[in-house]
């Protein structure tokens, strides 16, 4: 209502003119990829390597790529280093855990048992260590106090306990590294005679040591459908870029399914409104024919395709790694750019390339659609394109467009709900027009046309339509120079 703020003078704040659109996230990246530890089947929102590590660990020791290596650590460092923040990131594992498994130790005194679990599967688990020592009787003591003191790493957790049941409780109130149990009965559980503390030695700093045993990682066993889980727990996420880490395009089974899985991911965010690019890379193929015949087509603009492969130092050696670490790389890389400047010829921060390339040879990837990279002061993105051969080709096109329909739906979605005539579309047109003109400010856009309309029966249904006509900004791919010499 009007409000009196003078005699004869009304002021009436409307709403509808002070509505702006909202935040829009522009470099968020989702991952899912396998780990030593951690909560699987969880989005974990992380925003450096060490933050990274505390949640997944660390990566484990590279041999060829067919091991079941861990993929997690390596492509998050691949991220950070490039200039990537905040990634969502999910741990996945075989569908079912059948092979994967947390590291666990029944302790026994007496006809006491208290079964003990790491907190999360992964061999990680079989590195605690638990160690009970026998504390010197006081006065008032009528029973052997002791101590159990966990360890993993540089973490170290300690518990003062008279019996089974009150280190239950402290664990369960206190420890990060294990959850603690009563089994119903001792038999199903991995203990043996070893975990016996009944009789412990009674001499002040005579430790005895327990074993976490059967932790398994479960990686070899990983397929594209458990990679499907993680991305179907990113779909409702403020992301932007997604990739699975360290998975590749192959002429093989494998390779056609995972990036099926991701073109599958692609295609149902756009339909939640939840418009991303995804990002895959190449195996180790080196030649050009074979990586042209694998190029996977994404005609909306919404697939990077990256090769050859990346070099990385792995416990002070070097390492080769497929293709699909460069699309971390890549992806990091992007995430930090504005959205109208494009990833060509920007440097990469890697330490080399597993196939060098000639000119004729990146002539013919780029010309295939493959994101690539040469070397030349630094590593550099040849050019920043899509596998689209139609009007998304560059990354650009793709981000400033997503970028507009983010705001255009955060600029409108105030309205909802609000009187559907001129005066109210009028304020919705007006705020759209200050989203877009910001954007040519800002160099987005060359231009846009804005129309905001409703007929009659719009006006009753409740529908307004909002028109726009975009023309982005696009990058100098190449520079021709013409010498005339006298």
């Amino acid at each position: 209502m009007p409000e009196m703020i003078l005699p004869g003078t009304y002021i009436e704040v409307r709403a509808e003119g002070l509505i702006s659109a909202g935040r829009i996230a522009t470099g968020n990246i989702g991952i899912v990829g396998t780990a030593e530890r951690g909560d699987l089947d969880q989005v974990h929102l992380v925003t450096s390597l060490t933050e990274a590590k505390e949640i997944f660990g660390d990566s484990d020791e590279w041999i060829d790529g067919e091991n079941g290596e861990l993929t997690l650590i390596r492509a998050l460092d691949l991220i950070y280093k490039n200039g990537g923040r905040n990634v969502y990131a999910v741990r996945t594992a075989a569908e079912g855990l059948e092979s994967i498994s947390k590291a666990s130790c029944l302790l026994t005194q007496g006809a006491s048992s208290l079964f003990l679990e790491a907190k999360t599967p992964g061999v990680w688990g079989n590195w605690i260590a638990l160690e009970i020592t026998v504390l010197e009787e006081a006065e008032q003591v009528t029973f052997s106090a002791k101590r159990a003191v966990l360890s993993y790493k540089q973490r170290q957790e300690v518990y003062e306990f008279s019996n089974l049941t009150e280190l239950q409780g402290k664990i369960e109130n206190a420890s990060s590294l294990v959850i603690a149990s009563i089994p119903e009965s001792a038999k199903e559980t991995i203990g043996d005679e070893s975990s016996d503390i009944s009789n412990l030695p009674e001499v002040l700093g005579d430790k005895k040591s327990f074993e976490f045993i059967n932790g398994n990682n479960g990686g070899l066993e990983v397929v594209a459908d458990d990679y499907k889980r993680g991305l179907q727990l990113l779909e409702n996420q403020d992301v932007n870029i997604v990739l699975l880490a360290g998975q590749c395009v192959t002429s093989g089974p494998s390779g056609s399914a995972m990036v099926g899985a991701l073109q599958g991911h692609l295609n149902q965010t756009a339909t939640i409104k939840r418009e991303r690019i995804g990002i895959i890379g190449s195996g180790f193929e080196a030649d050009g024919n074979s990586l042209q015949q694998i190029v996977p087509v994404n005609n909306d603009g919404r697939l990077i395709f990256t090769a050859p492969g990346v070099v990385v130092t792995a416990n002070g050696k070097p390492a080769k790694l497929p293709g699909g670490y460069l699309a971390a790389a890549v992806a990091g890389l992007i995430s930090s750019l504005p959205i109208h400047s494009s990833p060509t010829n920007k440097v990469l921060s890697i330490e080399g390339l597993t196939t060098p390339l000639n000119i004729a040879e990146l002539e013919r990837l780029v010309q295939s659609r493959i994101c690539t990279v040469e070397q030349r002061n630094g590593f550099r993105i040849v050019k920043g394109i899509t596998t689209s051969d139609g009007a998304w080709q560059q990354i650009t096109t793709r981000r400033i467009v997503d970028y507009a329909i983010y705001g255009v739906r955060s600029s409108c979605d105030p309205y909802i709900g609000k009187l559907n005539n001129e005066r109210v579309r009028g304020a919705m047109k007006a705020t759209l027009d200050g989203f877009l003109t910001r954007m040519v400010e800002d160099e987005a856009l060359v231009s846009y046309q804005l129309e905001v309309s409703a007929t009659r029966a719009q006006e009753i249904a409740g529908e307004a339509v909002v028109n726009i006509t975009l023309s982005p900004t696009f990058s100098i791919d190449f520079i021709k120079v013409t010498m005339y010499l006298t």
